[in-house]
């Protein structure tokens, strides 16, 4: 995919100029991480036929092992899944329809050390599949501790080579990644279900969920931001702000289903890489006043904007803000002929594009209030349901 290599940022910082101008800057402090290659989170979802995302994918796998002298080979990683044979089959043949040339090689939970590091050191892409990332960190990072195979994945990045996560595999990829939870008990509130939902995790199968988010160490691949996933589909952007509060982590990327973002890691550029959207997430002037946060930013990621990191992660936290309107419109959880997990995607896409009123969405124990900033992106307010 060939996209335009713009910066998009909101104009309303006064600093941004100065910020961008130190490209040069920028690309020395993201090479100096020494994770040279590409990322790809992918929300969850992925159809076979996503073709802006596999291609993508394959294509970065091509350049880099053109680059270093290499046949292409592809590594499939299901340390996350339940049925590990099922994603190994699913996800070669999901792939070799877009490389039929790629030599496809799969690492279970159970494969030893030094297979999968020869495995991993003879790739230029790995993609990990979906289930429960907290079998990721167990498999590559135990104990918050790189293992012998993580080695191997930083030098396939510093090859060039590209790794791609969808779901679990998406979650993982930040210094910080969540564990479990929905967003209600994360921001503090108690959920006013009566029953579990069919998209809970096995983890919130519990009568009763700690109250907080629940993160823990993750791979360490993204150093600029936290990634989730399932994002609009299961409302998680009330668990996405008070995890980056807890964390001190600023920029967030929520990443929706059949939705994919590209993170280059020598740069620290953000593309959107596919027609479903995400959320980039922003809470560098987040205020709060008990389980109310306000001043908030969030940008719709639509297919080929393009986005700096490092710039936005600098800009300072304190810039004003537009005050909230007073007329407020909601967004109804289901409208006629809708999937009723739209509604979160629909909020943040008219919160960008209203501008005479508020819009809110009501979810469980909380509500989301948000308005544009006037310069594309949008100002969100989280606090409890009266």
């Amino acid at each position: 995919m060939n996209v335009p290599l713009r910066v998009l940022v909101p104009a309303f910082f006064a600093s941004v100029a100065a910020l961008i101008g130190g490209c040069a800057a920028a690309t020395d402090r993201a090479t100096l991480t020494g994770l040279d290659g590409y990322l790809l989170a992918i929300g969850g979802g992925l159809d076979d036929d996503n073709k802006p995302v596999y291609e993508l994918f394959v294509k970065r796998a091509r350049d880099a092992a053109q680059a270093n002298g290499m046949p292409l080979r592809i590594v499939i990683a299901t340390a996350a899944s339940g049925d590990q044979e099922a994603n190994v089959i699913g996800k070669t043949q999901a792939i070799g329809a877009y490389a039929p040339e790629a030599e496809i090689g799969a690492i279970r939970r159970e494969t030893p050390a030094d297979e999968a590091i020869a495995l991993i050191d003879g790739a230029s892409a790995m993609f990990f599949t979906g289930g429960d990332q907290k079998r990721i960190t167990a498999k590559y990072r135990p104990g918050d501790v790189d293992g012998p195979e993580m080695a191997a994945l930083r030098r396939l990045l510093s090859r060039r080579g590209v790794i791609a996560g969808t779901s679990a595999g998406d979650a993982m990829m930040g210094e910080v990644m969540f564990l479990t939870g929905r967003s209600a008990e994360a921001l503090g509130i108690r959920s006013t279900r009566t029953q579990r939902a069919e998209d809970d995790d096995p983890d919130e199968q519990r009568r009763e969920l700690p109250l907080g988010p629940q993160i823990g160490p993750g791979m360490g691949l993204l150093p600029w931001a936290m990634t989730d996933s399932h994002f609009f589909e299961r409302d998680r952007f009330g668990r996405l702000v008070a995890a980056l509060e807890q964390s001190g982590t600023r920029l967030g990327i929520g990443v929706g289903e059949d939705a994919a973002v590209e993170i280059d890691l020598s740069t620290g550029i953000l593309v959107g890489a596919s027609v479903a959207e995400s959320l980039l997430v922003d809470v560098g002037a987040l205020k709060r006043e008990g389980l109310k946060r306000g001043g908030i930013r969030a940008k719709v990621i639509r297919q080929g904007m393009v986005f700096s990191l490092l710039p936005l992660r600098d800009l300072p936290a304190e810039t004003r803000l537009p005050p909230r309107p007073s007329a407020v419109e909601e967004v109804p959880v289901v409208e006629p002929g809708q999937n009723r997990q739209l509604a979160s995607w629909r909020f943040f896409r008219r919160a960008e594009e209203n501008a005479t009123a508020a819009v809110v969405l009501k979810l469980d124990g909380y509500a989301q209030t948000a308005w544009p900033d006037g310069h594309g992106w949008s100002v969100v307010e989280v606090s409890p349901r009266e």
